[in-house]
């Protein structure tokens, strides 16, 4: 005999997740993250992907790939913030209590969701959870598992980056800082403290969110038995001076927003010592990566926010 319509949800039912990935001009990475979702062993509300004004567009491509994806085709490029933030928005509108963000470059393994959930379930003081994340290869190294941050310098620290992964790594732990590659958000907590700064575009918009969350109230995890593979820097380069710029003119608006200005002033040496290693990375000689850099820093000091004016090159710039 069917229940009564008005006869209230299970006690035991499980979490509604909807799986948002967002993708610039690429099929083949997306269509392998979408995959992995679909072989997931947590039973997804939805996954929806994201085409960030691609040219031609992605969406009918992948949609032909997958019946039932659902899409959102935004006509131009918004950024990181902007094409995250229209699926959150997406994902909370089919009634999402969780919203797992990734982006495109990333395969979850199959008890990864499972895992994320039961955490943030056993938590309910946790705005988000991450996975461990991992470097592609069979070497099984660690490319996240937890993070610290500086408010008085900007600066993020990954102690764990690099080191093979093992017994250490499996553990639920609190960190103060998770990149926004693979995230399972709270609804309540997105509703309460927001989505994205969409004033940054791209670049320090996890930075920022982590350090808006805590402020809030809202306690991060890193959830070592969730993992999840991630192809760092895939899309846009990692020194491109596309991203040269954002990093630079990101990093000073969260210095300035989060840090106090008396601390900021003492760690001054530590500050400027950072921009020189940049430089340093780059290689001395890398004169578009370099431009890049003094225009964030110029843009920053003129207020410019949001795609600013950024260059349009965002290929790796050759390291010299």
């Amino acid at each position: 005999m069917a229940a009564p319509a008005d006869t209230p949800p299970e006690k035991n039912q499980r979490p509604c997740v909807v799986a948002v990935v967002l993708t610039w001009n690429d099929t083949e990475m997306t269509a392998a993250c979408v995959r992995s979702l679909l072989a997931s062993h947590y039973p997804l509300r939805a996954v929806v992907v994201v085409d960030n004004g691609s040219e031609p567009p992605c969406a009918p491509v992948l949609e032909e790939q997958f019946p039932g994806l659902e899409t959102v085709q935004l006509s131009d490029n918004t950024g990181f913030t902007g094409g995250a933030n229209r699926g959150i928005e997406r994902a909370l509108q089919l009634g999402a209590d969780y919203a797992f963000f990734l982006n495109n470059d990333t395969i979850v393994h199959a008890d990864a969701i499972p895992h994320l959930v039961e955490a943030m379930e056993q938590h309910p003081d946790a705005g988000f959870a991450t996975a461990l994340l991992l470097y592609p290869g069979p070497e099984r190294r660690v490319q996240f598992y937890t993070g610290t941050i500086d408010r008085h310098t900007a600066q993020h620290r990954h102690p764990d980056d690099g080191q093979p992964a093992g017994s250490q790594h499996c553990d639920t732990v609190e960190t103060a800082f998770a990149p926004a590659c693979a995230i399972l958000l709270r609804a309540e907590t997105v509703r309460q403290a927001g989505l994205f700064d969409e004033s940054l575009f791209t670049n320090w918009e996890d930075y920022d969110l982590c350090l808006r969350y805590a402020d809030a109230g809202w306690n991060l995890l890193t959830v070592g038995a969730a993992e999840v593979i991630h192809a760092h820097g895939q899309t846009t380069g990692r020194i491109s001076p596309f991203i040269t710029y954002f990093f630079t003119r990101n990093r000073l608006i969260c210095l300035f927003r989060y840090g106090r200005l008396p601390r900021i002033l003492l760690k001054a040496p530590t500050i400027l010592r950072t921009f020189y290693w940049q430089v340093r990375h780059h290689g001395f000689s890398n004169w578009p990566a370099h431009r890049a850099m003094f225009k964030g820093l110029f843009h920053f000091l003129l207020g410019i926010r949001g795609k600013g004016g950024a260059p349009r090159d965002r290929r790796d710039a050759p390291r010299a």
